[in-house]
């Protein structure tokens, strides 16, 4: 099952043998594959990667402390001024339950130097994940920067937070 596993992401199991020495295995991935710490997210039903090197933070926040900045949907944290993108509403995914909520969940995130803030249905924690590249055809499509399978299957995409729009 590993063995397969390998080889449907382009890898390679070698086993060198020494007599009196022992066995070695050695596991080779393809460049174009890559893990990383990610923050996964649920949007609706479907789940999405936050690379945690983009992450600065997650809070909680009141609908009522949601506040418009030339029609813009903002939030202060510590005294700064952070805009908020509703992922649900960007990525157009159905079945989120976003505008029943009092209470946001917001992941707070570093485009170069400045912050802000993914509103996300809910979150189900930090994993380590391998990168999976766009095909061609799909290389064109802003917001993402590959996929992941998840252990139960599912495909999830990973998002890039530098080229999400505010």
């Amino acid at each position: 099952m590993v063995k397969t596993k390998i080889e449907s992401l382009g890898g390679v199991i070698e086993v060198e043998t020494k007599k009196d020495l022992g066995s070695k295995f050695i596991i080779r991935f393809p460049l174009t594959l890559a893990i990383i710490q990610a923050l996964m997210v649920e949007l609706g039903t479907e789940k999405y990667a936050i690379p945690l090197s983009s992450t600065k933070e997650i809070i909680t926040v009141k609908t009522e402390d949601i506040k418009l900045v030339q029609k813009k949907e903002t939030i202060i944290v510590r005294d700064q001024v952070i805009p908020l993108i509703r992922l649900a509403k960007l990525l157009d995914v159905p079945d989120s339950h976003l505008d029943n909520n009092k209470k946001l969940t917001v992941v707070i995130v570093k485009k170069g130097d400045k912050l802000f803030g993914l509103v996300v249905d809910n979150l189900i924690g930090q994993h380590e994940i391998v990168i999976k590249p766009m095909s061609k055809h799909l290389a064109d499509i802003k917001g993402f920067v590959g996929a992941t399978i998840l252990g139960d299957g599912q495909v999830a995409l990973i998002l890039d937070t530098n080229t999400l729009s505010l």
